[in-house]
Parts: structure tokens; sequence; C-alpha cells
């Protein structure tokens, strides 16, 4: 508006019609909430008849005036005599506006205070809101803007009245400031537009319905934003904005939006959405799982291919010393050297025997190819079986005890003897010469209970825990030898069975371990 008031300066008020057509299309096409542009001159009474001529000769219609509009009907028709008159001349664009051509301004009373204060402050002013006499829609409202443009510049204040020259002014429907202002936005809010400057009656400029996305003017508003809950804005203060334009004060107040349900599609595809990323997070939480296990099966055959190389080297360097002494001085030995011998390499066989089948146990059991084949077991001559098996120190004494040791059981024979074999060594390595060891069986509400009780370190509170994972041996062991692969087994052959382990144990008490196992009719 003022680069147009500009023109008029410039061109020392010689601007036509197609002149200012020209020069106020780019900023017409350029923001779509600019209703139209205009160009209104000053008219003396004196001056209508030559300018109701012009009127007629440039829209060649021969009962043409400069018009006002009628309070009752809102039609157009002649302005009545008066002073003076501004009537619209120029106006771009055409189209939707030509109903506009020769509207005297002055005849409203809200269009001609803000034509007197723009005229009298020499500065831009706003009117309050009207209704555009080229709308078509009647529940919505505009405003003008208007430039006051002078014969001279520089005048005497006593000379206002004299140097008006008319007036540019823009034409804005507030539905399309607002719309064109949010289109690159995406913000779910409602707000009033209120002009402070006008009554109270007269404030309402638009209400902004976010959920439609359109202005309406039906609704009241609501000042008391407590009515609304905190939402956005925790005090009015927050939630309100002034606008000061064309000397009139405006404000919006943003009021948070009412949650709304979600529809069926939206909830759909949220729900669509959530299985996807469930799925995905199923799968990549397996393929981590996998993952784990590849590296800890990696882990445990390292310790176990560590593990074998070392305790192995003992008992094959028994055998081989042991073979080479008999085989060297065989001649020179009494029977019971030779006799001695022997012994010594059958129990580093035998300890070479179980550290191997140990070790192809839990081997199996990481891979998930360790088999479990039940059968029916009778426990006594089993078990008497296991206890010969068992290297006793001088003096120990391993008995058979329990109310049921002459039961029947369906329970994997070979995994069993891995058990009791484990639980019994143990129980005779870290006992004292001369202590007694128990294999107790009982039968507990549909269970069989294996328990071993012996007399020896016993096993310290805190590592309770942790006896049943590989290669974990507590710090009281001392120098007793062992692979920490027992307990291990154990563990591995009572969970295929789905049965579980307990461990009460006093350091230097002893202690019992029990295995509970499901019993099957």
């Amino acid at each position: 508006l003022l680069s147009i008031s500009d023109l008029y300066y410039a061109t020392g008020d010689q601007v036509d019609e197609q002149a200012f057509s020209r020069f106020v299309q780019r900023a017409v096409n350029t923001y779509p909430g600019i209703q139209a542009l205009e160009w209104a001159p000053w008219i003396s009474h004196a001056e209508r008849p030559a300018y109701e001529r012009w009127l007629q000769t440039t829209t060649q219609q021969a009962h043409t005036h400069i018009t006002e509009q009628d309070e009752q009907t809102g039609n157009l028709r002649p302005a009545a005599i008066r002073k003076s008159y501004v009537p619209v001349t120029f106006l771009e664009p055409w189209q939707t506006n030509e109903v506009a051509l020769g509207y005297d301004l002055a005849s409203d009373a809200t269009r001609r205070v803000a034509l007197e204060r723009a005229r009298d402050t020499r500065a831009i002013a706003a009117t309050g809101r009207i209704q555009l006499v080229q709308e078509t829609v009647g529940d919505q409202y505009g405003f003008l803007v208007f430039v006051p443009v002078h014969h001279q510049p520089q005048y005497a204040l006593e000379e206002t009245q004299q140097q008006l020259q008319g007036y540019i002014l823009g034409v804005f429907r507030v539905a399309d400031v607002i719309e064109d202002a949010l289109r690159d936005l995406n913000y779910d809010i409602n707000f009033y537009l209120l002009d402070q400057t006008a009554q109270p009656q007269e404030q309402l400029l638009g209400f902004y319905d976010a959920e439609m996305q359109q202005v309406s003017t039906q609704l009241e508003p609501q000042y008391l934003l407590q009515q609304n809950g905190q939402g956005l804005c925790p005090s009015e203060a927050d939630c309100t904005q002034p606008i000061f334009l064309g000397q009139r004060k405006w404000q919006v107040v943003f009021l948070p939006p009412t949650p709304q349900p979600l529809p069926w599609g939206s909830l759909a595809t949220l729900l669509i959405g959530l299985l996807i990323t469930a799925t995905l997070l199923i799968y990549l939480s397996r393929w981590q799982m996998e993952i784990r296990r590849t590296r800890e099966l990696g882990d445990l055959k390292l310790r176990l291919f560590s593990m074998a190389s070392h305790e192995l080297r003992t008992p094959l360097s028994v055998i081989t010393i042991s073979a080479q002494s008999l085989g060297t001085h065989r001649d020179r030995l009494t029977m019971e050297q030779q006799a001695n011998t022997l012994d010594r390499i059958q129990l580093a066989a035998k300890r070479m025997g179980q550290l191997v089948s140990d070790i192809l146990t839990l081997t199996r059991a990481e891979a998930g190819k360790l088999e479990f084949n039940p059968e029916i077991l009778a426990l006594a001559p089993f078990c008497r079986q296991v206890l010969d098996q068992v290297q006793l120190k001088s003096h120990q004494t391993l008995t058979l005890e329990g109310t049921a040791i002459n039961h029947q059981a369906y329970l994997d024979k070979k995994l069993l003897h891995s058990v009791l074999v484990n639980l019994l060594s143990n129980a005779a390595k870290y006992s004292p010469e001369g202590s007694h060891i128990r294999l107790v069986i009982s039968e507990v509400e549909k269970t069989l209970r294996f328990q071993v009780m012996d007399q020896g370190i016993g096993i310290p509170r805190e590592a309770q825990g942790q006896v049943f994972e590989a290669f974990y041996r507590s710090q009281n062991v001392g120098q007793v030898p062992g692979t920490g692969l027992g307990l291990a087994v154990v563990k591995t052959c009572v969970d295929l069975h789905g049965g579980y382990l307990t461990v009460e144990s006093h350091p230097a008490q002893g202690t019992c371990i029990s295995v509970i196992l499901p019993r099957v009719e």
C-alpha cells in the first residue's frame, strides 16, 4: 500500500487505470489473502457529474452513479447528496470486485471513521469489521486498510483537507487472511481473532476451527480459558498475542483443542503399525539371541579346548610314564608294584573318560543335540552300580538310604548316571578321609528326590548361586584338582528331565545337594 502511494507522489498524480493495474498486479498475484487493491479519490459534490460521466464511459453503461449501500436491503443505490465522496475508481483484480466500482467509501460510518483517521493522522488506518460490498458469503467479515495520498508530501496540518487527493486501500476478507497465513503450517489449535478497538459486540473478527480448517463467525468468543484446561497455555497471558494494525489493536486468543477420539481408519493404521513394529522387534530379539548364543557357544568351545588340553595332560602323563615304567622295568617289579602301576593307569584313564564325557555332554547340550531317552529303571540295582564306580578316599564310607530305594522310575539312564557320578565324586573329593557320604532317595509329592550329603569343606553362601556354571570353582577348594564342569553337567541333565536343584551348605560342615525330578507313573 505504501509503495502504491509512492507511485502517485513519484508521477505527480498522473496515474491512469492501466498504470495502476500493472503496478499492483504482482502484489495481488503474490498474496492470495488480498481481496483487492483500490484507488479512491476525494471528489467534491461539484465534481460528481463529471466523475459519473467518466464512470459511464468506463463501464459503457448509461445509468452509472456513485453508489451507497441501502441499510435495510443491503443493495447498492445512487449515493445521497453530500459535500464530498470517496468512490472506488481503480481496482484490481476486476473479476469478482467490479460491483465495488463507484461505491462511496465515506457513505458507511465504519469506513468513514477510518478514512478520517488516516486523513488527520496522515498514517495508515484500518477499519473495524465490515461486510464487503463484493462479499457473496453473508457470514464472513472483512476490513479495509487506508493510506492517504496528498498533493504535496509536506504541508501544514491545517491544510490537510485541501491537500487530500484520495486513498490507496487494501480490501481483505478475514477468512482469506487467516487461511493464507496458515497454509504452510500444521498446528491443530483453535483461536479467536478479536478487534479490541471496537465495541464489545463488534470485536469478533473470526474463529478458526482447527478440525474443520476454516474460519467461522457463528461462535461467540469464550474468554474463560480455564474451561479448556491447562493444555498448551498455563495462563491467560500465554494464550493471547496482540497485533497492532492501522491504529487498531487486534488480539489472537488461542484455545487448546479438545481431545478427539481417533477415527477407525487412523486406529486401524496405528494397530497395524504397532503389529509390524512388534513383529520386527520379535525377529530382532530372536536374531540377537541367536547371535548371543553363537558367541557363547564359541566362547564355550574355546574354554573347553583350552581346559581339555590342560586337564588331559596330567592323566596322559601318568598313563605314559606308568606304561613306560611297566614296560621297561617289568622284570624287576614285584607283583604288588605292577598292580599299583596298573591301578594308576586305570585311575588316569577313568579320569580322562569322565572328563571327555563331561565335555561331550556340555557341547551337545549347547548345540541342542543332547538326547533325552527315558526308560523304566529299578533304582536299587542302578544306584548300587553307580556307588561301585565312585573312587573314595581312605576309610571313606558311602551308603544308599531312603524310602524310595526299591521303587521304579521313568528316567534317562545315561543322564541320571552322569548326575549321580558327578555329585558323589565331588562329595568324595571335597570330603576328608574317614568321612561318611550318603545317597538318600525319597518320594515327595509326586517327585523323586536324590540327596547327596557329605561332611566336606562346604560351599560359601556367596558362591552357591554360581556353582552350577561351567568352569566355576569356589575359592575355598584350595589345591584340590578339578575342572569346574561336574555341577554344570549335573544341571544340564536335570534340566532335560524337567527337574531342579537345591543346595544346603555350610563351610567346614558339609553340603547337601538335592536333585528333584518329576515322578512319572
